[in-house]
């Protein structure tokens, strides 16, 4: 299992680096305003990806609120309802259906990242090529602070042990390999 910590800086991280390459050559086909929004809900749609992945819900649980984005994208005049529709759709994802458990602390929790990720999406104010990068990779790094308030038996961390079945295999042949050296000596 993953630990959704790193794993969300570096999603955070390589999404702020594809901007550019995919939505310049999405806006030849499209525009600008669709390729950016169509952008957003792919990135949206991976992050659920790994929201599944991480609290073993079904894809399938993600496929409304994505639908919902979806419509939102291609609807023509939807671009200034469309930020807080994504941001309510993700906190959605994240606290309604990967990590339900209803308390005062992931209320805050998500309020507290969907805000202040909002908050360096607006403070950025991407108008230049850097000011993108910076303010999606920004909006993942206030996103990581979720998993940090959240409980830990909601967010499934790796036991102690190893639960990966390669690493254990791994492990196992070095052990063999090792007994084996000791034993010729």
């Amino acid at each position: 299992m993953m630990n959704p910590i790193p794993v969300t800086l570096i999603f955070g991280l390589l999404s702020g680096l594809s901007i550019f390459p995919l939505v310049h050559f999405a806006t030849t086909l499209v525009g600008w305003a669709v390729a950016l929004k169509f952008f957003v809900l792919i990135n949206l749609t991976l992050y659920g990806f790994l929201l599944c992945l991480w609290s073993r819900k079904p894809i399938v649980s993600i496929a409304f609120p994505l639908l919902l984005v979806t419509g939102m994208a291609l609807w023509p005049d939807s671009s200034s309802a469309f930020v807080p529709v994504v941001l309510g759709v993700f906190g959605w994802i994240r606290s309604a259906i990967c990590f339900k458990e209803l308390s005062i602390r992931i209320v805050l929790a998500e309020m507290v990242t969907i805000i202040g990720g909002a908050g360096f999406l607006l403070f950025w104010a991407p108008t230049a090529a850097s000011g993108f990068v910076l303010a999606i990779w920004f909006f993942f790094l206030v996103q990581t602070l979720y998993f940090y308030v959240v409980p830990d038996t909601i967010v499934d961390k790796p036991a102690a042990g190893i639960s990966d079945p390669f690493e254990h295999a791994s492990l196992e042949t070095e052990r063999i390999l090792k007994s084996g050296r000791n034993e010729q000596a």
